[in-house]
């Protein structure tokens, strides 16, 4: 599993063992569209094993399998405007909007079963000592679509998008003005993007951020809202003023055990391990830079877990 880009939540109590997990995910397996489905999703095994929770390295790893038809908006409406001119031709006069609908909604019914399908995977990282939950997504929607999925599959699934006590907006912006700022366990990239109050954006790439011109726009009222970091010469990536995370890129390869490439099962659980041992000390020297984590968030995490101990 290569992390290329994630969005971070922090569990307000924890969700149970992988047993206690899959038991649940077991009623939700994955099942391919059938003929007239524009859209199917259920969990599947991340590896060629049955179980629906990978454990190791102290996280546990599920996978969200969806797929999609693909019936593109132009080719229904091709479609419709042939029977349109057909109703015409017979009937003498055109058809009204309900009756268009209704042949939209057949048409649909008629095309599905002909149509490609696409499907994607979404991995899934719960860290239960940090009491963390990432979806390796690189959109909101995405994230939003799987944790409300996972709660239903699950009945509850009490987290909250990571909040730090320190806006992060506001500190990438303070570390932009004054880069001596930054923790020793981080420097500045090459990519900015700065906005106002009017959603007036800026945005500069593969440059130097160290520039007059940039200096200028966060005097005129511009705050970063993505800033390029590095974390220990080892992980490049795009911090967003939400906490995601995006174009992470890892700067140092970590050799695998031949035993390791015999597989595809071994290639994935190599990097898995990989990602297990950056993603932990990375987001906690990051929430650190940050001020912690928000202090009334932190307070009803540590009461939940300390409870549940």
């Amino acid at each position: 599993m290569q992390v290329r880009s994630f969005y971070w939540y922090v569990l307000n109590k924890p969700l149970g063992s992988s047993s206690e997990l899959t038991s649940k995910l077991d009623a939700h397996p994955f099942h391919p569209c059938g003929a007239s489905q524009e859209s199917s999703r259920g969990w599947v095994p991340a590896m060629s094993s049955e179980e629906l929770v990978y454990e190791a390295h102290g996280a546990q790893l599920l996978m969200l399998k969806q797929e999609k038809r693909l019936l593109p908006a132009s080719v229904v409406n091709d479609y419709l405007q042939d029977k349109v001119e057909q109703f015409e031709a017979a009937e003498g006069y055109t058809p009204s909007r309900k009756v268009r609908q209704q042949m939209k909604d057949d048409l649909i019914i008629e095309l599905l079963p002909k149509a490609f399908t696409k499907s994607m995977r979404v991995p899934v990282v719960i860290f239960p000592k940090q009491g963390w939950l990432m979806v390796m997504a690189g959109s909101a929607k995405t994230a939003d679509d799987l944790t409300a999925y996972l709660r239903e599959c699950l009945g509850t699934l009490p987290v909250s998008l990571i909040s730090s006590e320190i806006s992060p907006s506001v500190q990438m912006t303070q570390w932009l003005s004054a880069p001596g700022e930054l923790p020793d366990d981080w420097v500045l990239g090459e990519e900015v993007e700065l906005k106002d109050a009017d959603d007036a954006v800026v945005k500069v790439r593969n440059q130097d951020l160290f520039s007059d011109e940039l200096a200028v726009h966060m005097d005129n009222g511009k705050v970063v809202t993505k800033l390029a970091l590095t974390w220990r010469e080892q992980v490049s990536l795009l911090l967003h003023e939400d906490l995601s995370i995006k174009r992470v890129k890892l700067l140092l390869d970590e050799d695998a055990p031949a035993e390791a490439l015999d597989s595809d099962d071994g290639k994935y659980a190599h990097e898995f391990a990989v990602s297990c041992n950056w993603l932990v000390p990375m987001c906690q020297s990051l929430i650190k830079a940050l001020g912690g984590l928000d202090k009334a968030l932190a307070a009803s995490q540590g009461r939940a877990f300390k409870q549940s101990a």
